[in-house]
């Protein structure tokens, strides 16, 4: 990866463009922050003064500090060592991501709970495998 962060590349901005995309399309506080940001009226970093939001990804980070906290240390160990190439990965993933598809997937599993009538769900033909094993983690379950 060139420059500073992970996200200081052409894929890098790609990734961080379709993750703003598909965090818009869900909805809610932090989607409504994502749809500011992709429209430019908001810059991504003013998320740390966004009350409302902020407080909802602390409460959120704190659930995940505790299962992290739950796991061997050995297990954390290699977690950590592993977080780079990890973090190279879906980046590279959500940067070739087809994110259209994915955002009238999301806006279609919103649809019920807005209560309009859902599209005909569509199908996946990859999906029709066993093996999870080897799956990217962005793949539905």
């Amino acid at each position: 990866m060139t420059g500073h962060g992970p996200f200081d590349s052409e894929q890098g901005e790609r990734a961080r463009q379709t993750v703003l995309r598909l965090l818009a399309a869900t909805g809610g506080a932090a989607g409504d922050f994502a749809g500011e940001v992709l429209t430019g009226r908001r810059r991504p970093h003013e998320l740390l003064a966004h009350g409302p939001l902020l407080d909802e990804f602390v409460q959120d980070a704190q659930g995940w500090w505790k299962l992290v906290d739950a796991l061997p240390a050995e297990e954390r160990r290699r977690l950590a060592a592993e977080a780079g190439s990890s973090l190279e990965r879906q980046i590279g993933e959500l940067a070739t991501l087809d994110v259209d598809d994915e955002v009238a997937e999301l806006e279609e599993l919103a649809a019920p709970a807005q209560g309009t009538p859902a599209p005909p769900r569509r199908t996946r033909d990859d999906d029709e495998d066993d093996d999870w094993s080897g799956r990217s983690y962005l793949e539905p379950l």
